[in-house]
């Protein structure tokens, strides 16, 4: 396989000294699959939630972020540890994006509690899908709501009322990938060896989108 790692990367992980864990996965990981998932913020009122968003994307390998423009106000990808630089993602309108998404074939679904959330356990993912999230304590603003086929949200077992907005797409996030590897497509598999030999993936050596 001849490929090469976008520069931008290359420096990132140069600059960085760490040991390759997995040889050969800086070559590869701009050409594996990724999750047929866009996660679509509405307005996030908490500024280092991006960061987080970023990081929890990149770990699932989600195939796009796109956040809510916040014009005037400063980005901050602080909790990201340098995920922003590869994690696919860019700035937007939640209702254009949304609307441009369905008329690509995107089931559309909100991360929001109300009278129509389905339990998360029990969502029956379509895919490609756009998860839509909003902010902490009054969740996705209604007129985006409202661009929704459906919605799902998180049973809380505690006396806590919700999650942080980071803290709740990542478990979201979890149950898409794991939905999508166990009911969709069995070759989508963590990039790194040591989270395929916790799913006991058999031979890990070959992975789609790494052909000799």
């Amino acid at each position: 396989m001849n490929v090469t790692v976008p520069e931008h990367i290359r420096r990132e992980w140069e600059a960085s000294g760490r040991p390759e864990l997995d040889p050969g996965l800086r070559e590869r990981l701009p050409h594996l699959p990724r999750l047929p998932l866009v996660i679509v913020c509405s307005y996030l009122d908490k500024e280092i939630n991006h960061g987080n968003i970023l990081r929890i994307a990149e770990a699932f390998r989600v195939q796009e972020v796109v956040f809510s423009r916040c014009d005037g106000r400063e980005k901050n990808y602080s909790g990201a540890v340098g995920a922003e630089k590869w994690q696919p993602h860019r700035w937007g309108y939640p209702l254009e994006e949304i609307r441009a998404l369905r008329a690509q074939g995107y089931s559309i679904v909100a991360l929001h509690l109300d009278e129509q959330a389905i339990p998360l356990e029990r969502m029956e993912w379509r895919f490609p899908v756009a998860l839509v999230i909003g902010e902490e304590l009054h969740g996705v603003p209604p007129d985006v709501l409202a661009e929704c086929e459906e919605h799902v949200a998180i049973p809380l077992y505690g006396a806590t009322t919700s999650l942080n907005v980071a803290v709740a797409t990542g478990i979201c996030v979890n149950a898409i990938a794991t939905f999508y590897r166990q009911r969709v497509n069995p070759v989508f598999t963590p990039a790194r060896a040591v989270s395929r030999k916790l799913l006991r993936i058999p031979n890990p050596e070959q992975l789609e989108g790494d052909e000799p």
